[in-house]
């Protein structure tokens, strides 16, 4: 696959999130929402793939003094894929399912600052000790793996039933988990471009 398709628009930092030019806007009824008053997420851990192969995760999100904050390190063993974000871009919840939260941005692929992909993690937090707690991830042109546009890893358990292990932690809103009051109508397109929810 040539880098100029894998290339597409990254927004300046700070920027409220728009598709590229040219491509149309998803039309799907907006599910998720930036939750308010704003919180955030952390975790970190492990799954295998159905190949087997073991990826690792790291990721945080949520608002922070009028913006949305976060990280990502995600490392997929089998492919190999190294993912660090560059910018975070939409913090999401569905009101059905209150203990999830997806990290939606950017991320540079295998240490390379000049290529970029959009992600977006769906993270649960289903109790201690995390065992039941899933994670989830979809890439946009994920530097051609498998030949596809997209490239997910499905929700999976992080352990009982599920190969993994680790934790999700959903933490309560506090005095610096504050949004820019713009940050509350945005689309989940504008936050995610057109990836669903893996």
């Amino acid at each position: 696959m040539a880098r100029a398709l894998l290339s597409r628009f990254v927004p300046a930092a700070g920027a409220v999130v728009a598709l590229a030019a040219g491509l149309a806007v998803p039309m799907q009824a907006q599910a998720h929402f930036v939750p308010a008053p704003c919180d955030f997420i952390t975790s970190g851990g492990y799954v295998f793939k159905d190949d087997a192969s073991m990826t690792n995760f790291s990721a945080d999100g949520g608002c922070k003094n009028g913006a949305f904050w976060g990280n990502i390190n995600v490392v997929d063993h089998g492919t190999p894929v190294h993912l660090n974000a560059t910018q975070i871009t939409g913090y999401l919840w569905d009101p059905a399912v209150p203990n999830a939260r997806d990290i939606c941005g950017w991320a540079r692929v295998n240490e390379d600052s000049s290529y970029q992909v959009q992600f977006r993690i769906h993270l649960v937090d289903n109790g201690e000790p995390g065992k039941n707690d899933t994670f989830g991830i979809a890439l946009d042109n994920a530097y051609g793996i498998n030949g596809q546009r997209f490239y997910v890893i499905s929700s999976r358990k992080l352990a009982d039933g599920g190969p993994g292990g680790g934790n999700v932690q959903l933490h309560k809103s506090n005095p610096s988990t504050t949004a820019a009051p713009g940050f509350f109508s945005l689309q989940e397109w504008q936050m995610c471009g057109d990836l669903n929810m893996p």
